[in-house]
């Protein structure tokens, strides 16, 4: 699963599963499911995030695999 901000699209998009979409559905103003030919969710899409969400926030709990923090000030860090 990758979460990805695109600043320059104000965009969020969470990546269920790294297959291409077959099909896009919008469930809710701004809010697009990416759905694989059987159906399956496999990314969420967030429009005008910033306006959504508050993006200096990001909290993630109970995961139980390795945590990667990308930020392109530091050169990339792994927490």
């Amino acid at each position: 699963m990758n979460i990805a901000y695109f600043k320059d699209m104000d965009s969020l998009y969470v990546e269920i599963s790294p297959e291409n979409p077959a099909r896009s559905w919008e469930a809710h103003e701004g809010i697009v499911l990416n759905l694989s030919e059987d159906g399956r969710v496999v990314g969420i899409e967030i429009e005008k995030a910033s306006q959504a969400t508050n993006l200096d926030i990001l909290k993630i709990g109970g995961f139980p695999g390795q945590i990667e923090i990308i930020d392109k000030n530091t050169s990339g860090s792994t927490h």
